[in-house]
């Protein structure tokens, strides 16, 4: 055997090893307790949330060699990224949570709990799509994940779950950090996807790099202010024939005001400028900012207002435009009496675009055109019922009224009962809706989507689903084994699908959108989490999912049969030493409607290698993609092994 496959194999055999979260504390009562929101919209301990919720703390973003957060959450059972590569300008668009893809609006993707849209720089498309990478992770607090129909509380595209990327809180004391990364990488052979000739990067046999560099600082001004102020610079030379540079700064800013012991306060913006430099130029610049006061008229009596508004302005060669979205909303919580928790709230909704595209097919150019606005207004109503200290059921109702669509009501039920102290069930069913993207409904004429054209279509109908979710969790070893298994089925109806027409625009085929498709996906997954000690810790994922577009008979695309994953991790403390690892295994794949190409079964195994440096400073050294795998699929270039060496340091 080759000595480079040699060394591999050794450190793939230290990585099987036990291993440990990089927090002194007990890592696992730690984990248990943390905090997290989003599932019902109250905080609860995740042992004690009844809607079934998956936190990624702080610990795991930093365990982990994910550059990205489509990287960060492959980890978690029930969602596909195997399209992806864990670079920064990379494609995030193949994401699926539960069989159903975010790049199609399935899922909702939060931001402290507001909505994003976009994005190029996020590895999407831009003006009709959701891409999961919309911050760099060195912004990252922590992530939570709501898996299953969320519309009763978060409305349209919410339909699969909800992800909620949490930044970086206000801290207590005055701090400072900064951190650098440089890697390198190679960009493999692929296919053209119509002739299947051999496609070879220019600089085939060469290394590509990527880099990011951070700092922040935060503190508190006085005894009732704090800020905290974040900036992040990424790039790379992306996966295309020829490399080219991808670059993007982001600045995050935060305020904390607490007016009174009551009363809080809170502002938080971030600006980010990407450019992607080819033949052509594309620049996007975006910016968010939000504000929230908080008002406790009594310890049974909460209030909560906050305000967003969000832009994205965007230019390519052939497209331009920006894409808007904003929103307002009020909630009210009472701790009620007989331990009722009732959340109600209004909310409004506005989505706007204003975009050309032009279009060139066979030396005729045309161009698609769409302004629009979406208005949503919403009341939500939900009542969190403890029963006998064991039983809490969690019924909830939505209404929506959308500008083209009309009324929705989507109601939910959800109900955790704890068979014993170290023994939970969780089980939920719920209606979601999901109207129809903006490319579906609004424009005004065809657009070329090589090598064929497809028209909107202003007469869809949204789409419907009813999901299904029971799990069981249990814990052992005081807490140091933690184990789950859970069930889960959707059926999703008028799902939006492209149909050809039989006619043909501008000399190549036309398709166009139509709701014609039913699809079911239903599936089981199987977490472990084993913490030998607080230094020590494997975990373990696998999910089995079974996908039908039932008016064909075949299987979901880029939905894997069979995955699983392998993180251990280990620090020896006296040296600062450790090591951590992941071994991803996905099954075929279909990676086409018709169910005639196929993404093939493979592995992929990431390592990490960190020292830290006296009180402030800990090197990092990560391999990702060790054993140069093509992940399934020529048809594309795709990154091989890429190496990463970083300096991360806290004052």
């Amino acid at each position: 055997m080759h000595k480079t496959h040699v060394g591999l194999m050794f450190a793939l055999v230290i990585m099987l090893m036990p291993g440990g979260l990089w927090a002194e504390e007990d890592a696992s009562t730690t984990k248990l307790d943390e905090v997290v929101v989003i599932g019902t919209r109250t905080p609860h301990a995740v042992k004690d949330s009844p809607v079934e919720t998956v936190l990624i703390t702080r610990e795991d973003i930093e365990q982990s060699n994910a550059q990205t957060v489509s990287d960060l959450v492959k980890t978690v059972p029930g969602f596909s990224v195997g399209g992806n590569d864990d670079i920064f300008g990379g494609s995030s668009s193949r994401a699926r949570l539960r069989g159903l893809s975010f790049n199609n609006g399935y899922g909702l993707i939060l931001i402290d709990g507001q909505r994003i849209h976009g994005s190029s720089q996020s590895g999407a498309h831009g003006e009709y799509a959701v891409g999961l990478n919309q911050i760099p992770v060195s912004m990252i607090e922590r992530i939570e994940i709501v898996k299953g129909p969320s519309s009763v509380l978060y409305g349209s595209d919410a339909m699969a779950g909800v992800i909620n990327i949490i930044t970086k809180k206000v801290p207590e004391k005055a701090v400072a950090g900064a951190g650098v990364k440089y890697g390198w990488y190679k960009v493999s052979k692929g296919k053209n996807y119509y002739t299947d000739a051999v496609t070879t990067p220019t600089d085939y046999g060469s290394n590509r790099y990527t880099r990011t560099a951070y700092a922040y600082t935060g503190s508190k001004i006085n005894e009732d202010m704090g800020f905290l102020l974040h900036y992040t610079h990424e790039d790379s030379e992306g996966t295309s024939l020829s490399p080219y540079e991808n670059d993007r700064d982001s600045v995050m800013g935060k305020l904390d005001v607490d007016f009174t012991d009551t009363a809080k306060g809170w502002m938080k913006g971030e600006l980010s400028n990407f450019k992607r430099e080819t033949t052509s130029t594309t620049e996007e610049e975006s910016y968010r900012i939000s504000a929230g006061f908080d008002f406790k008229v009594s310890q049974n009596h909460q209030f909560m207002l906050k305000g967003y508004h969000y832009v994205d302005d965007f230019s390519t060669s052939t497209r331009s435009g920006d894409i808007g979205f904003d929103q307002g909303e009020l909630q009210y919580t009472w701790y009620a009496p007989a331990n009722h928790v009732v959340t109600s709230g209004i909310e409004f909704q506005r989505q706007s675009i204003d975009y050309i595209m032009d279009n060139s097919s066979s030396g005729t150019t045309t161009r698609t055109t769409v302004v629009e606005d979406v208005d949503t207004f919403s009341i939500f109503l939900q009542d969190e019922w403890t029963l006998f200290e064991k039983l809490v059921l969690v019924p909830g109702i939505r209404y929506d009224n959308h500008s083209t669509f009309g009324d929705s009501f989507n109601p939910k039920l959800s109900a955790m009962y704890r068979l014993t102290e170290a023994t939970t069930l969780r089980a939920s069913v719920g209606k979601s809706f999901k109207s129809p993207t903006i490319r579906q409904l609004y424009y005004d004429v065809p657009f070329y989507h090589s090598p064929f054209w497809i028209s909107s279509n202003p007469d869809l109908e949204p789409e419907e689903s009813i999901g299904y979710s029971l799990s069981i969790e249990h814990t052992m070893l005081d807490d140091r084994l933690i184990t789950s298994l859970a069930y889960f089925r959707n059926d999703v109806d008028n799902m939006v699908v492209t149909d050809r027409t039989g006619q043909t625009y501008e000399g190549a085929d036309l398709y166009i959108y139509e709701n014609v498709e039913e699809a079911m996906v239903q599936g089981i997954e199987v977490t472990a989490q084993f913490y030998l000690n607080d230094n020590c810790s494997v975990l373990f994922g696998y999910t089995y999912t079974d996908s039908e577009d039932e008016s064909t008979g075949n299987e979901l695309t880029y939905t894997p049969t069979h995955s699983f994953t392998i993180t251990p991790a280990y620090e020896y403390v006296p040296w600062g030493l450790g090591i951590s690892g992941t071994i991803q295994y996905n099954s075929d794949q279909y990676t086409d409607d018709d169910n005639t190409r196929v993404q093939d079964a493979h592995v992929v195994v990431d390592g990490k290698l960190f020292k830290r440096v006296g009180q402030v400073s800990k090197l990092t050294l990560e391999v990702d993609n060790i054993f140069d795998s093509d992940k399934g699929n020529d048809r594309y270039q795709r990154t091989g092994r890429t190496i990463t060496l970083g300096l991360d340091m806290e004052f």
